[in-house]
């Protein structure tokens, strides 16, 4: 399992890798900046590879999102919404054509892309172990709780 946070003192940004949790003891040691921290591992984690809880922040609150930068999906929709606005002006065959490309790609991105873990307290990912059924997309009301 792959997890990736905010150091909660120095603010690095931190991958760690944890192929067997079972040998994790209870501080781990930031990459980045070499402070010892406080984790949180459940024990299914430990056994199934399952988050239940934040191992950073001890939160309980996730939710699922696909792993794809969002910078980069908001750069992909300008640059196709402004190409389509440009030809809208010409040809609007064009222009729709344009947009269903865009469709095409995100059908792509949605199919081959896979999912990561998140924490709506820390915004810590976690990639690799299996999702927990209990988590599910993005909440709005859940998000500003934090």
């Amino acid at each position: 399992m792959q997890i990736r946070f905010h150091c909660p003192t120095a603010g690095c940004v931190a991958l760690i890798e944890y192929e067997p949790l079972e040998g994790c003891g209870p501080t781990m040691r930031c990459p980045r900046c070499g402070v010892e921290h406080a984790i949180h591992v459940s024990d299914a984690l430990r056994r199934e590879q399952t988050v239940e809880q934040c191992v950073i922040c001890g939160g309980t609150e996730m939710f699922v999102r696909k792993d794809f930068p969002q910078r980069l999906g908001l750069a992909v929709v300008i640059t196709f919404g402004i190409a389509a606005i440009y030809f809208f002006r010409t040809s609007v065959l064009t222009a729709w054509a344009i947009l269903a490309g865009a469709v095409v790609v995100d059908l792509l991105v949605y199919a081959f892309i896979g999912k990561v873990t998140t924490c709506y307290a820390c915004r810590a990912e976690y990639r690799g172990g299996r999702l927990n059924p209990r988590h599910e997309g993005f909440d709005l009301a859940t998000s500003e709780k934090y």
